[in-house]
């Protein structure tokens, strides 16, 4: 039977996305659909975030006890330069490589923000033009960024025990607890200083204000820390199921396993699944319109047509939020003395 996996990508717990608006006394909406999913599946707790469960569960097997800790295609940033075939052996060359978010900070009363809108999606040519500006400024140092097309760049340097934090768990809320940590953490808090003053009025910024568009204040420094249930990936192992959505780690697995990602549809029913095929959508919590917003456009688009598929015994349903899984079958939703409560009070 095929197995539909949904993905809320940007989304924690409520105790980290409170900033975004999670707050039990802030009159969110009830949502019964994914309410009733809540109660009525079987919950499991995850050993990693979203995106080790991903590369465990449709990207191989995990990697034996005995690989090494610090394996570059064991980490986010390792896979996706693995991917683009970005700096080639840099694990052999005793190098290092991290993802490069543009991000966006603004300053509050008595600290400094990641603005809620602030992970920049650039395009190619402004990208180019970071890339091409930070060689001609960084000339000299070991430091290079390389654009491939995403959202992040990577940047390669030394080999360092230090890095940081998915930005988006931090949207909307101070940055500083998701800042590179580790034995290197001052030498890459000290390039990312470097970079802020770089950026600061920079052509390109200058540009995006005038039409309106959030300028980039830096790059956020993340994905290379070794992660035990992130395996080194596997080139064209097996057909992936079908993946709709972006991200650049996603895209990175599907891409080695001789796979695309599909762009995500409006809704559930005009998503061109085949019969009897695992299909799984990366939905993004890091919308224009608040996290509220979204999570009730999830909720009227994408779950009314997946839980008609589930009731007629087409698929099995799973959920993947936070750090933990969500598996329902059609046999499952019968349990009907599982009483729904608010969503915010299960996903804290």
């Amino acid at each position: 039977m095929a197995e539909l996996v949904f993905i809320l990508t940007d989304f924690f717990s409520t105790a980290d996305a409170g900033a975004q608006g999670v707050d039990d006394r802030a009159g969110l909406p009830r949502l019964p659909l994914l309410e009733t999913i809540l109660a009525r599946s079987r919950a499991a707790p995850l050993d990693s975030d979203w995106r080790g469960w991903l590369a465990c569960r449709f990207a191989g097997e995990p990697a034996p006890a005995s690989a090494p800790a610090a394996s570059v295609a064991g980490t986010v940033a390792g896979t996706v330069a693995t991917a683009w075939d970005a700096w080639p052996g840099i694990g052999q060359a005793g190098g290092q490589v991290w993802l490069a978010s543009p991000v966006h900070y603004f300053a509050g009363i008595d600290t400094v923000y990641l603005h809620p809108a602030g992970l920049l999606r650039l395009d190619l040519r402004e990208q180019d033009t970071l890339v091409a500006d930070f060689g001609r400024v960084f000339a000299g140092s070991p430091w290079a960024l390389r654009s491939i097309g995403q959202r992040e760049l990577l940047l390669s340097g030394p080999t360092l025990a230090a890095s940081g934090a998915d930005p988006a768990r931090f949207a909307g809320s101070d940055p500083s607890a998701g800042l590179p940590r580790g034995d290197g953490a001052a030498t890459l808090r000290g390039l990312g200083a470097e970079m802020e003053m770089w950026l600061y009025e920079h052509p390109l910024n200058l540009e995006r204000h005038s039409r309106g568009e959030l300028p980039v204040t830096t790059l956020w420094l993340w994905g290379g820390e070794a992660t035990a249930s992130l395996p080194p990936p596997a080139r064209a192992r097996a057909q992936p199921p079908c993946l709709y959505g972006r991200d650049t780690y996603a895209e990175a697995l599907w891409r080695l396993q001789g796979g695309e990602a599909r762009s995500l549809p409006g809704s559930f029913d005009s998503a061109p699944i085949a019969a009897d095929a695992d299909a799984i959508f990366l939905y993004s919590l890091l919308q224009p319109q608040g996290l509220s917003a979204a999570l009730l456009q999830f909720e009227q688009r994408w779950l009314p047509g997946a839980l008609r598929a589930l009731r007629r015994r087409r698929v099995l349903l799973r959920l993947v939020v936070g750090r933990r899984t969500y598996g329902l079958s059609w046999l499952q939703l019968a349990r009907f003395w599982r009483a729904p409560v608010p969503w915010w009070e299960t996903l804290r």
